[in-house]
């Protein structure tokens, strides 16, 4: 089922609204205000459901065998249905379109190991249930859907043009305490931000990184080798205290297992999810060469986090030609 539209375009390409109706023949030859395929209008009807009549207001939809297209802002949406029908437990429907998703992370291994279906899975489903109705109770499924739909999310807004589309539609919660769109989904320009939410939060709440590939390399730790992929440093910012002081944050990523960042390539676009932390050690502080004379010098932050599971990094694939790429590191096995 496609997402309701509430606009459209006619073939003169004039915006037209639903309450601007009056007859059938203004509804002839429209368009997606956003990707231009056909669509038709639905005019206002009543609707029964248990017992009950309810009036529908009127909307827009697709015609038959008609898609919007990959970065079209309706089809974000009607994604992000589908995937609340599919997500077993993780996502509950609220009111008017939006869901409420209940993330699950792992901050240190003890925490996989003991996320047992007949322990923590549990208590999560209780406890998820008692907040309300939810899409599944399966139990051996849970954790598979957490961890599944937490990737499509963040892979959807990877998507979509703006944070608009999102953050009406999606509210987060993660052990009793919900956060705003803002608050848990970062891209370049804002790793200073999130470097500061993750300083100022009594308790760890995961949140997302989307950036750049720019190097992964390899360091020998005692008996085993650790893979760290660092995302490409965003422009510097004025430092509040100074402003000929710039300001920015190196995001690393570590990892043991070589197949999870092997695929990854420099400039590729990844998006990675779980317990950021500020990194051990002090900031790191340079001077400026290179004729840049809007700062004296920088301020480097750096945060980093630890891998778990494979599907805390993903590559984002925004293109059709990148599809066949994406599906290929996305099924390598873990």
């Amino acid at each position: 089922m496609a997402a309701k539209m509430w606009s459209a375009v006619t073939m003169e390409g004039r915006e037209i609204f639903t309450d601007e109706i009056a007859s059938p023949t203004e509804t002839s030859s429209l368009k997606c205000r956003h990707c231009g395929v056909a669509v038709s209008y639905v005019p206002p009807h009543a609707r029964e459901n248990r017992g009950k009549v309810y009036w529908v207001r009127g909307y827009f939809r697709l015609l038959p065998k008609c898609a919007h297209e990959e970065s079209c802002v309706f089809n974000v949406c009607e994604e992000i249905e589908v995937l609340a029908r599919r997500s077993l437990g993780v996502m509950q429907a609220l009111a008017q379109g939006r869901y409420c998703f209940r993330l699950l992370a792992f901050s240190d291994m003890r925490d996989l190991t003991a996320c047992r279906p007949e322990a923590t899975i549990t208590r999560l489903i209780s406890a998820a249930n008692a907040n309300g109705l939810l899409f599944s109770h399966d139990p051996r499924l849970l954790l598979s859907a957490y961890l599944n739909t937490a990737k499509r999310v963040i892979s959807l807004r990877a998507l979509c043009g703006d944070d608009n589309v999102l953050k009406d539609r999606v509210k987060l919660v993660f052990n009793g305490m919900s956060v705003c769109w803002s608050d848990f989904y970062y891209e370049e320009e804002r790793f200073l931000a999130a470097y500061r939410w993750i300083g100022q939060t009594a308790v760890s709440f995961p949140v997302a990184l989307v950036g750049h590939v720019s190097t992964i390399k390899i360091i020998q730790r005692k008996d085993r080798s650790l893979y760290i992929l660092k995302l490409k440093l965003p422009a510097a910012t004025p430092y509040a205290r100074d402003a000929n002081v710039g300001e920015l944050t190196q995001a690393e990523v570590w990892t043991s297992r070589p197949e999870w960042v092997k695929t990854l390539q420099k400039d590729d676009e990844v998006v990675v999810f779980g317990h950021w932390r500020h990194a051990v050690g002090p900031t790191y502080t340079y001077l400026q060469r290179r004729g840049d004379v809007a700062f004296r010098k920088i301020l480097e932050r750096r945060m980093s986090i630890w891998l778990y599971v494979k599907s805390q990094i993903s590559r984002v694939c925004r293109r059709a030609s990148e599809t066949s790429r994406c599906a290929g590191s996305q099924n390598a096995r873990p």
